[in-house]
C-alpha cells in the first residue's frame, strides 16, 4: 500500500528555491511597514567600513544583502548601483537584488532546471553545478552562489558536498535571510531540525525578521520543541509591524500552532490574515489547513496564482481529480526538487487510485535519488515493483526498511506492503496476516482513513487471488468506509470492479 505524507503534519517550512527566483518573488525585500529609529547593527556597520576600504563586487553584495533585511538600502546606494550595472560580473541573483532595490522591473528568472517528469536525468543539474563552481572560484565570497550550489548537490543526494557548501555560505553571511532560511530547510532535509532551530535562534536577525520567525516556528514544530520566537511574531502581527507579504508565512505558521492546540477560531483568523498578500507557500499551508475541519476556504483565484502547484495538488486530491493530482505533483516536484513530499503524493495517488506500478516507480525512484533511505519512498517503490510483477525485486527493496524503527505513520503501510508481496507471491495466508496487522496498528486507530485503505487493499488482493474470503473482505471494507468522505474509496471500488471483470473473463476462457 502506497504511503502519502500524513494529512495532519504539514509545516510551513521555507521553500528552498534558487536565489534568483527567491528574489524575483519579493522574498528578500525589507519587511518593515513603519519607520523606526535605526538601531546599531554590528554586521551592517562592519560591512560599511569594509566597503569604504574595498569597493569590490563581493563586499557590495554582502553590504546590500544586509541593507535589504534591515531596510537601510538608502545608506548604500553606490554599492547597489555597482551590482546593478550590466557590465559587472556579479552573480545574476545579486544583480537582480540590486535592480529591485533601484525600483527597476525585474525579468522573471527561469523557474526550473528543465527537469522532466519521470526518472531524474542529472545532466542539467551537473551542468548548473559546473557553472556555479566556476563562479565561486572567481567570487568565493558570493554567499548566494554557495547556497545555490548546495541546493543542486542536495537534488542529487550528494549530502557531504551540500553540507560543505551550505556551511561556507553561513560563514560568509550568518545574518542573511536567504542564507538562513535555506540552511534551515537543508538541515530539516537531512533530519536535523534541532540544528535548524539552533541556527535560527542564534541569529540576531531572527528577532526582527518575520520570514525568519516563521521559519523558526515551523522547524521547532518539526523538532517537537517549543518555539522561542512565536511570542515575538504574534506581537509583531498585533502591531502591524510588517507588510502583509512579509508576514504571510508568519501568520500561517502561528495559525498552524494554534490549529495543533485546538484553538480553531484564532487559527482561522490567522490563516485568513496569511492570505491577504500570500506567498505560494502560505497558500499551500492554508489549503492544507482548510482540510482540517477548520471552516476555511481558500479562494479559487489564489490557487490560480503562479507556482501554486502544491496547493493545486492538495485541492485535486481532496476533490478526487486524480489525473490533475498526478500532473500537479510532477509540477510541484520540478518546482521543489529537494522535497520528497510531492513524490510521496504522486506515488501514493498512482498506487492507491490507479494501481499503476510504472508511475509509482517513477515517482519513488525520483525521490530516492535525493533521499535513498526514505522509508516511505522505499515502501512505494516496492509497491510499484509488485504491481509490475517484479515481486522478488520488491522484496529486496522492502527488506531495506525495518518496520519497528520506521516513523509511526509509515508502519501500517509497510505491513500492508508486506502483505501485498505475500499475496503476489502466492501466499494469501501470510498476506492476510500482515494486512490485519496494518488494519489493527495503533496509528490506524487514530487515523480512520489509514484503516479504510488497509482493508480495501486487502479486499483487492483477496479478489485478485480468487480466495474464498474475497466477498467477506469486500463487505468488511465497505462497512469500514461507510459514511467516509475519503475520495479514494470510489477509486478503490473502481479498481475492485476492474479486478472482478478481469478474473471473470479469465475464468470463462
Amino acid at each position: 500500500m502506497s504511503i502519502s505524507q500524513p494529512d495532519a503534519e504539514r509545516r510551513l517550512l521555507p521553500r528552498w528555491r534558487p536565489s534568483e527566483a527567491t528574489i524575483f518573488a519579493g522574498e528578500l525585500a525589507s519587511a518593515s511597514t513603519v519607520e523606526k529609529e535605526r538601531e546599531p547593527d554590528a554586521h551592517f556597520e562592519e560591512r560599511k567600513l569594509e566597503w569604504d576600504r574595498e569597493r569590490s563586487i563581493e563586499v557590495a553584495a554582502e553590504l546590500v544583502a544586509s541593507g535589504i533585511v534591515l531596510g537601510r538600502l538608502n545608506e548604500v546606494e553606490p554599492a547597489v548601483r555597482m551590482l546593478a550595472d550590466n557590465a559587472s560580473d556579479a552573480n545574476p541573483s545579486i544583480r537582480a537584488v540590486a535592480r529591485r532595490a533601484l525600483g527597476e522591473r525585474a525579468v522573471a528568472p527561469p523557474e526550473s532546471l528543465g527537469l522532466q517528469p519521470g526518472r531524474l536525468d542529472p545532466t542539467p543539474v551537473y551542468s548548473h553545478i559546473s557553472a556555479l563552481r566556476r563562479h565561486v572560484h572567481l567570487h568565493p565570497r558570493d554567499a548566494y552562489a554557495w547556497v545555490d550550489l548546495a541546493r543542486l548537490y542536495t537534488i542529487l543526494g550528494q549530502t557531504p558536498s551540500a553540507d560543505r557548501t551550505i556551511r561556507v555560505a553561513l560563514e560568509l553571511a550568518p545574518e542573511d535571510r536567504f542564507v538562513l532560511r535555506s540552511a534551515a530547510r537543508y538541515l530539516v532535509h537531512v533530519d536535523d531540525p534541532q540544528a535548524a532551530q539552533r541556527l535560527l535562534n542564534g541569529a540576531r536577525a531572527t528577532r526582527v525578521d518575520p520570514w525568519l520567525i516563521a521559519a523558526e516556528i515551523s522547524v521547532a514544530q518539526v523538532a517537537k520543541r517549543r518555539s522561542v520566537t512565536a511570542s515575538l511574531g504574534q506581537r509583531g502581527l498585533d502591531h502591524s509591524q510588517w507588510a502583509p507579504r512579509s508576514s504571510s508565512e508568519l501568520a500561517g505558521a502561528l495559525g498552524t500552532l494554534l490549529l495543533e492546540d485546538g484553538a480553531m477560531q484564532k487559527a482561522r483568523q490567522l490563516f485568513r490574515r496569511s492570505l491577504e498578500d500570500p506567498t505560494e507557500n502560505a497558500i499551500a499551508q492554508a489549503q492544507w489547513a482548510s482540510q482540517q475541519s477548520l471552516g476555511l476556504i481558500v479562494p479559487a483565484p489564489l490557487l490560480n496564482r503562479p507556482a501554486t502547484y502544491e496547493a493545486r495538488a492538495l485541492r485535486a486530491r481532496l476533490e478526487g481529480l486524480w489525473d490533475a493530482a498526478i500532473a500537479r505533483s510532477w509540477e510541484w516536484t520540478e518546482f521543489e526538487p529537494t522535497s520528497s513530499r510531492p513524490l510521496m503524493m504522486g506515488s501514493y495517488v498512482a498506487g492507491v487510485v490507479f494501481g499503476d506500478g510504472a508511475t509509482v516507480l517513477e515517482f519513488a525512484e525520483r525521490g530516492l535519488y535525493a533521499e535513498p533511505h526514505n522509508a516511505s519512498l522505499l515502501n512505494n517503490k516496492a509497491v510499484g515493483l509488485a504491481y509490475l510483477g517484479r515481486v522478488s525485486e520488491a522484496a529486496i527493496i522492502l527488506a531495506k526498511v525495518v518496520i519497528d524503527t520506521s516513523p509511526n505513520f509509515t508502519q501500517p503501510a509497510l505491513y500492508a506492503t508486506t502483505g501485498l508481496l505475500a499475496f503476489r507471491g502466492g501466499n494469501p495466508v501470510t498476506g492476510r496476516e500482515f494486512y490485519e496487522r496494518a488494519a489493527s496498528h495503533p496509528y490506524t486507530q487514530r487515523d480512520r482513513s489509514v484503516r479504510i485503505l488497509a482493508l480495501w487493499h486487502l479486499a483487492l488482493e483477496e479478489a485478485r487471488a480468487l480466495t474464498d474470503q474475497a466477498d467477506a473482505a469486500v463487505a468488511r471494507a465497505e462497512r469500514a468506509s461507510k459514511d467516509s468522505k475519503l475520495a479514494e474509496v470510489a477509486a478503490l471500488r473502481k479498481r475492485l470492479d476492474e479486478i472482478k471483470s478481469k478474473t471473470t473473463a479469465q475464468r470463462d476462457q
